[in-house]
């Protein structure tokens, strides 16, 4: 598939992640309503595969009402997948300032890419400023945001894009970042089939592991998740609903304790 440049909605950039037969999704033209993609986003991001970031060579000038266009929609996929699967996420999500994960996210085609987030400061009024990131060879798209958990919404947003050029991306009603819904803890050890040890580049930890039916769309969600890490996840996957295989798969890399701006957010 022919990568074009991107003149594309953000709903058509979420629509069009969610179409199992694209390794990329900038030929994809979907129309609908802002509701309409956030409830794609609760209810088929776990069957997405996304691989193909646009490339450098296409990113809109710096300093452009373009580049802050195309910046918010790359944001919107990499919150998605950073904070949630499928709309969901059923660990102990608190982290301590400073913490991050990292994992690598890699889909059944394409290569693997490094995705990051980090919990960098707390405000006075409890407002939290966090960085994504989305590694893919040389490439990487990085984003810090602050967070207001009283009223579930993103308030601001700096980014860089593969070029190194920084600025911040103007926030308004489009859903860059969309809360995961909660798990309830009857839900929860309902899905639970079972408790295994499971290694990983991060560790190797006794992680439960979970399995929901996705929403929607078909097929499963699976997490593997343990207190011993920030986040609570260490692998997380989605399968199709057809033949059962693997659409991606995300495993923790690394994680650690000294996570600080380097957007010079605040």
């Amino acid at each position: 598939m022919k990568k074009t440049v991107f003149a594309v909605t953000a709903l058509s950039l979420i629509a069009a992640l969610f179409l199992l037969s694209c390794s990329s999704f900038t030929e994809v033209l979907v129309e609908g309503t802002r509701e309409g993609a956030e409830q794609a986003l609760y209810e088929q991001a776990e069957v997405g595969v996304y691989k193909a970031l646009a490339p450098k060579e296409e990113v809109p000038p710096p300093n452009s009402a373009q580049w802050g266009q195309f910046m918010a929609m790359q944001a919107q996929v990499v919150f998605s997948y950073a904070f949630s699967a499928g709309g969901m996420w059923p660990g102990e999500s608190t982290y301590q300032v400073g913490e991050y994960t990292r994992f690598e996210f890699k889909p059944r085609e394409g290569d693997p890419v490094t995705m990051e987030r980090a919990y960098l400061k707390k405000l006075e009024n409890g407002n939290q400023w966090w960085r994504v990131s989305w590694t893919d060879g040389e490439d990487a798209y990085m984003y810090e945001g602050l967070l207001s958990p009283q009223e579930e919404r993103l308030l601001r947003l700096r980014a860089r894009d593969p070029d190194g050029h920084e600025g911040e991306v103007p926030v308004s009603g489009q859903a860059i970042y969309i809360p995961p819904s909660e798990i309830g803890e009857e839900s929860l050890a309902g899905a639970t089939v079972g408790s295994e040890k499971i290694t990983t580049p991060a560790g190797t930890f006794q992680a439960d592991h979970v399995v929901f039916m996705a929403m929607g769309s078909g097929g499963e969600v699976e997490w593997w998740i343990t207190d011993q890490v920030p986040g609570g996840v260490v692998r997380y996957l989605a399968r199709e609903q057809e033949n059962g295989r693997i659409a991606w798969t995300a495993t923790l890399v690394d994680t650690g304790g000294d996570a600080e701006t380097v957007l010079s957010s605040y």
